[in-house]
């Protein structure tokens, strides 16, 4: 078995030091690329559930005109009940608009670690805690 002892950041070589600060600004990219293409992913998805909801209401529009055209040309018989329909999207604007809750907590957690990376608080940490093992 290896007796060798495990070492902070601050009692390696420099060369061992230079090899462990570039894997942490690879590891640090690698994360800020993913965290900023995710990023975009939900901010994407945020803009559907908008997009979503207005063409909600669009053809929800366009149904009562046409119902109503429909009974005018007495094509149909029978009153619509709006407040089904009220109840529906009220009910879908509710679910909606809890998922974009969900998606723009997720969107705040990337943009602090993105600021992270960038302010370099990140890479601190990291070596804050390479120092304390």
């Amino acid at each position: 078995m290896n007796e060798d002892k495990i070492r902070t950041y601050d009692e390696l070589e420099d060369d061992e030091k230079e090899v462990l600060d570039v894997f942490r600004q690879m590891k640090l990219m690698s994360d800020y690329n993913r965290f900023k293409l995710y990023k975009f992913k939900v901010e994407d998805l945020i803009k559907d559930y908008e997009q979503l909801k207005q063409l909600r209401e669009e053809i929800q529009v366009k149904y009562f005109s046409i119902y109503d055209e429909l009974q005018t040309e007495e094509l149909i018989e029978g009153e619509l009940d709006a407040s089904d329909w009220g109840i529906t999207r009220d009910h879908e604007n509710e679910v909606w608009d809890s998922e974009v809750r969900l998606l723009s907590d997720i969107k705040a957690n990337f943009d602090i670690a993105i600021k992270m990376i960038e302010s370099g608080e990140a890479e601190q940490s990291i070596i804050d805690a390479e120092n304390f093992k």
